[in-house]
């Protein structure tokens, strides 16, 4: 084959996907013109502190390299300023942290002893997700050199501007094609194609073990998470909240909504900008059928902080709207925030640690949407809608939507909303996730072998506090014989979710005696942490250690017994127990599959004797009542 013919097909190609950015950019639904009063904000081009991004007139955004090299330099020269490094990715780069404070001591001590209220924004969890790095940039040049320092004066601020750094470099034109810029967008998941933003719980991720231990160190009085949408259109540019009556915080969830949500809101339609609250379409289309706030459980970076009692605001622009303006509406908000603990921030502090007192009696380890049968997660929003029963009144939403047909696909013969760009006005049934479910009675505490390392260390990374025993104790516990396990799949295939298979299965209670060694821990649910810890540790809890697979060991059994030596032994008996005869007579009538299966027959004979594996299904993790 000659060179050309290899050439001309090639270029062809390449010419196409050369094209496919601009391409998909120019398909999105027409944008809606917008200014507003923030875009004085945007540095002058003489300004010897300009964003890259200000350079680029907001069409790009500045690689990992040029963000720390800029930084370092805007911390050198002030002295409101500090970088610190927090962590260090699995590919090698540095996780950094910028420090704002007017004390003269930056230590994790020195800014908590001063009382003032601290404030934790981390950009770029998910980097392709970018607008809060630029925006804290901008935001930080101006407490530094741009007359805005007075923030700093009853506020510390903490701010992570890229934390999912490998996947920050990981830009390309071609990532996240229904979001409007910057042309050079950051990848969904890290290195080990893993989702941050689904790790709080489990903690296998570098990145997710650097900001919980910057909680543990700094003890932030509000937690920010500031990401990028990637549904339906509307009018709002930017829509945040925290996870409201669905949680374990009730005086932060109230203070969030009346107190925080309301003046931030404010601070941003003054200055240009259409503020909302989170948004999630109950068909994941459109907002015909309703808009679903539910409760994502401590995966998730909001859920977790409301375990930890530590207010939580997610942060959602809207993808469809132009990168500038979703920018600069982050450093109102930002700035706004700011403002609001100034004046704010010690309520803020009485109120959380208020919460921090609470030890209810019973914790819920799910919540539902009372109008829905289940409780419904993020992560199968697909499931919605055979879940509903018009049972009860759910609340209901003016809604600024966007006007929308549906359309009949000539590609899949299906149906596909098509988004027309005309501002509407709609009433929509709000659906929220308020009702507790699935209650677990607290215990004194939790007793965790020392075999169960890896659970263990992981609850210190967590900040729950735990006493470690330095020999041998005998213990008469609560414990939990797991029954009908599986490992959670599809179709019986196998399908891990973030790099773990998860498990299911229901649970029976026994007490039972056993001897916990030497290294093993007590975690007391009398602590800040108490619910986080049983929210871990509680196996009917969808993001447990067990949930997530990190018990796999107590499914396997090791030692077995022959066909030869159990069969006379299961005569002898059936001869001696007339009570054991009666169970089994009963199970090979009601169980066809078992009743016709010798090994199984067997083995549950085996099960019946001393012989048998004690530990086999049995959840080693103790509650002391």
């Amino acid at each position: 084959m000659s060179n050309s013919s290899i050439t001309k097909p090639f270029l062809i190609a390449f010419a196409l996907v050369a094209s496919l950015s601009s391409w998909s950019q120019s398909i999105l639904p027409p944008s809606i013109e917008w200014h507003g009063k923030s875009e004085k904000l945007i540095a002058k081009p003489n300004n010897a502190w300009i964003t890259p991004t200000e350079k680029s007139g907001f069409k790009t955004t500045p690689t990992y390299d040029e963000a720390i090299s800029w930084f370092k330099k805007l911390t050198d020269a002030s002295p409101l300023l500090s970088m610190v490094p927090i962590g260090t990715s699995i590919e090698g780069r540095t996780i950094y942290m910028i420090m704002g404070t007017n004390n003269a001591n930056f230590d994790p001590e020195a800014l908590k002893n001063s009382g003032k209220p601290t404030l934790f924004v981390q950009a770029g969890i998910h980097s392709g997700e970018i607008d809060g790095k630029d925006a804290g940039m901008m935001l930080l040049r101006d407490i530094a050199f741009g007359g805005k320092s007075n923030l700093l004066d009853k506020v510390n601020f903490l701010f992570i501007p890229i934390l999912s750094v490998d996947a920050h470099e990981n830009a390309s034109p071609y990532n996240r094609p229904n979001q409007r810029g910057p042309e050079n967008m950051g990848w969904r998941t890290n290195a080990q194609n893993l989702n941050l933003n689904r790790d709080y719980a489990k903690l296998d991720t570098k990145e997710i073990k650097a900001v919980v231990n910057v909680m543990n160190q700094y003890k932030p009085d509000l937690y920010m998470d500031i990401h990028v949408t990637d549904g339906a259109d509307y009018q709002y540019d930017i829509t945040f909240g925290g996870v409201g009556l669905q949680g374990n915080s009730p005086g932060i969830a109230k203070w969030l909504d009346s107190t925080y949500k309301t003046k931030t809101d404010q601070y941003l339609t003054a200055n240009g900008h259409i503020p909302g609250q989170l948004l999630f379409a109950v068909n994941d289309r459109d907002f015909t059928e309703g808009n679903i706030l539910t409760s994502g459980g401590p995966r998730f970076s909001d859920s977790y902080g409301n375990l930890r009692h530590m207010a939580s605001i997610l942060v959602e622009n809207h993808s469809l709207k132009p990168f500038k303006q979703r920018v600069l509406g982050t450093y109102i908000l930002l700035e706004s925030t700011l403002s609001l603990l100034a004046t704010e921030g010690k309520t803020l502090q009485a109120i959380s640690a208020k919460d921090k007192t609470l030890r209810d009696s019973k914790v819920p380890m799910a919540w539902k949407v009372p109008q829905m049968e289940t409780a419904v997660r993020f992560d199968n929003l697909s499931d919605l809608q055979s879940s509903i029963k018009p049972v009860l009144a759910a609340d209901s939403l003016v809604f600024s939507g966007i006007a929308s047909r549906i359309l009949k696909s000539p590609v899949t013969n299906g149906e596909y909303v098509e988004w027309l760009g005309k501002p509407i006005k709609q009433k929509i049934v709000n659906y929220k996730a308020t009702e507790p479910i699935d209650f677990i009675s607290r215990p004194k505490g939790y007793w965790i072998p020392a075999s169960s390392d890896v659970v263990i260390e992981r609850l210190k990374l967590h900040g729950i506090q735990m006493e470690t025993l330095e020999k041998p104790r005998e213990l008469t516990l609560e414990m939990y014989r797991i029954e009908d396990a599986k490992v959670e799949d599809e179709n019986q295939q196998i399908k891990p979710f973030e790099g773990r298979m998860q498990v299911s299965g229901t649970t029976r209670s026994i007490m039972n005696t056993m001897v916990y060694p030497k290294g093993s821990v007590y975690v007391s649910t009398d602590q800040p942490l108490g619910d986080l810890a049983m929210v871990l540790l509680e196996p009917l809890s969808k993001d447990s250690f067990f949930r997530w697979g990190f018990f796999l060991s107590i499914f396997q059994r090791t030692e077995y017994i022959e066909p030869y030596v159990m069969e006379p032994m299961a005569i002898k008996m059936l001869q001696e127990s007339p009570a054991l005869k009666t169970e089994f007579e009963q199970k090979l009538a009601t169980d066809t599959t078992f009743a016709k299966n010798p090994n199984a027959i067997l083995g549950w004979f085996y099960s019946k004797t001393n012989y048998y594996d004690k530990r086999y299904l049995l959840y080693p993790v103790g509650r002391e009542l």
